[in-house]
């Protein structure tokens, strides 16, 4: 009886390795899109906060020049959340090319796995096969031993 050898260890140690790796940028690229929603959501509070305060300086008298450097705020913060829109649809992309990544590196482990199973499954065949011929020839030894010796066999 032989041990059972995969001879595709190597592969299915380097899958197992790109599918950690995989699943590590899919968390990795989670993370960054929930850290661009954190800051979406704090420029639309501060969005939030400076219309109340911008109608609360409309409701009361106010010079042109603070109106002005108020708008001008304004404008800023909306270019900020412009530019977090922006920043949340890269990240959306890249959370979904990792998760495909990830999947793809899945399926390939997967095989791998699959085809070790295979193989494993021939092995024991094989195993199954050399173990019945063993114990097949073990008895027409005996047999031909017995008859060899003329004894007759225990009748049953």
């Amino acid at each position: 009886m032989k041990a059972f050898r995969f001879t595709l260890e190597a592969v299915q140690t380097v899958r197992h390795r790109q599918e950690q790796q995989a699943l590590e940028n899919y968390v990795q690229s989670l993370l960054g899109r929930q850290q661009v929603l954190d800051k979406l959501d704090t420029i639309r509070d501060q969005i939030r906060r400076h219309q109340q305060e911008m109608n609360s300086l409309l409701t009361r008298s106010c010079t042109a020049a603070a109106l002005a450097q108020v708008h001008q705020y304004a404008r800023a913060l909306e270019k900020l959340q412009a530019d977090q829109i922006v920043a949340l649809a890269l990240a959306e992309r890249r959370v979904n090319a990792t998760f495909h990544a990830m999947i793809v590196a899945r399926q390939q482990r997967k095989m791998v796995e699959t085809f070790r199973a295979k193989q494993l499954a021939r092995h024991q065949q094989a195993e199954g096969r050399e173990e019945q011929k063993f114990l097949d020839d073990l008895s027409s030894r005996r047999g031909r031993l017995l008859q060899s010796w003329n004894v007759p066999e225990p009748a049953v």
